[in-house]
């Protein structure tokens, strides 16, 4: 903003009068200057008609990316070797066909037309925007989008990537993709550029070219690379951690291959994208499974049991669904606090429990066991929160309702120890009225009468 104040104020001093004329024909206007215009987004006509007819460079179709192998430190990866790029096809031969004029022949040129429309389009408040304001910066100083100039860069970076020079070839897709935003030329340069940061072993900065890419092209043509290296800088970041865990806010200084803070939240991250932008790739139940094993080793049980659900449900027939059920089936456990708390966990970890020695029972081995042991726990808590109701009521004499969640109990729960002890208690409390005397008969009986 501070240089648009400048740039304005300039901009509002009137030229000399033997230069106005001059001034006029360079600016469009003489109470505007050059670079404010530039800056909002406002090119004279002539200066766009001039731009829109520089014939660019033909566009050439990238050749197909082939892995292939390389040694790096930290994932296991595989490296990408790019095969040469065929060239564009010849134009056939003989004069350009004729295009027809759209316009009526009314004696007002194209530029003119457009120059019009310019005027007729007005100011636009979003080009005050920040990110408006700073591609107009670069189209001033001569850093705007150039189609020679990013194929240039793109060929360079292809070239320093057969050689194996990661590190440079990185910098030249950066220029590719910079200099010829919004393009398909501009996807593929980041997605080598990502190419080339992951097998330099910069992955901090491979991961944010690729959730730059996604977040631009969802839909990439790469996609199924992309979300195969976030996946393993996601596991390569949660196995670094789990050897030298440290805390988020303590800064990495002297380990490129892992990010600044939180090497933990970023492998989080990682396999979040996995599933996000590819929930139908062979990855996606893989990434849930790494994600409710990671909660889990951090004892953060409810976000296990979430992606462990989200496995269940989404995946019926991925390769993990026996150890989602088993670790899930421990993590609904994990969360329930006890009998004086939320009882859906320990509801949900009966229904796991229930479907996992249905549908996994001859396969599940030593552990079909446990989770017997575990489908009996839950049946004797779940007795023991009815009896801790019914001790409630038994206490405040308020018998009949003391007897309905004993009851319940022997009922539901046959085989447990409490329902021994609520067989005890029904016995106990036989003759004992549904609800205690009301003490305060003298009093409710007066306002009742005089209500009526």
């Amino acid at each position: 903003m501070f240089v648009l104040a400048v740039c304005g104020g300039c901009a509002t001093v009137p030229p000399s009068p033997g230069n106005a004329q001059a001034a006029a024909q360079a600016n469009g206007d003489e109470y505007e200057g050059w670079l404010f215009k530039r800056l909002t987004g406002q090119r004279e006509a002539g200066e766009s008609m001039a731009a829109a007819s520089q014939p660019g460079a033909p566009v050439e179709p990238l050749g197909p990316l082939v892995p292939g192998p390389s040694s790096a430190r930290g994932a296991v990866r595989q490296a990408s070797n790019l095969e040469v790029v065929s060239p564009a096809p010849a134009l056939p031969a003989g004069p350009p066909p004729t295009i027809p004029n759209p316009l009526p022949d009314s004696g007002v040129s194209i530029s003119s037309a457009q120059a019009k429309s310019d005027e007729e389009k007005g100011f636009d408040l979003a080009e005050l925007s920040p990110e408006n304001i700073y591609k107009n910066m670069k189209k001033a100083v001569g850093y705007g989008p150039n189609e020679q100039i990013a194929r240039s860069a793109m060929e360079e970076g292809k070239r320093f990537f057969r050689e194996k020079n990661y590190k440079t070839a990185a910098g030249k897709f950066a220029t590719a993709a910079d200099r010829w935003p919004d393009s398909p030329l501009e996807e593929d340069a980041l997605f080598l550029k990502s190419e080339s940061e992951f097998f330099s072993d910069q992955y901090p900065k491979a991961h944010d070219t690729i959730g730059g890419l996604l977040k631009k092209y969802p839909n990439s043509r790469h996609l199924d690379t992309v979300v195969s290296r976030e996946f393993a800088i996601g596991r390569y970041w949660e196995k670094l951690y789990s050897s030298k865990p440290a805390p988020p806010v303590v800064p990495n200084v002297s380990d490129g291959t892992r990010p600044l803070f939180d090497a933990f939240g970023y492998a989080i991250q990682a396999y979040e994208r996995v599933r996000q932008y590819d929930p139908s790739g062979p990855l996606a139940d893989d990434a849930l499974m790494a994600l409710g094993n990671a909660y889990f080793r951090r004892g953060r049980f409810e976000d296990a049991a979430y992606n462990y659900d989200l496995l269940r449900k989404e995946y019926p027939n991925s390769e993990h669904l026996t150890n989602a059920n088993l670790l899930g089936l421990q993590a609904k456990m994990r969360v329930y606090q006890g009998s004086f708390y939320d009882g859906a966990p320990l509801a949900d970890a009966e229904k796991i429990a229930d479907q996992t020695l249905r549908q996994f029972g001859d396969q599940l081995g030593g552990e079909r066991e446990r989770v017997a042991r575990a489908r009996a726990q839950i049946a004797e808590e779940k007795a023991n929160r009815d009896f801790i109701i019914g001790k409630y009521y038994e206490n405040r004499k308020y018998y009949g309702a003391a007897r309905l969640y004993y009851q319940s109990v022997v009922k539901e729960h046959p085989g447990t120890q409490v329902a021994a002890q609520a067989k005890v208690r029904l016995d106990a409390i036989k003759n004992e009225p549904d609800e205690p005397p009301n003490r305060l008969s003298w009093l409710t009986d007066t306002l009742d009468s005089k209500v009526k």
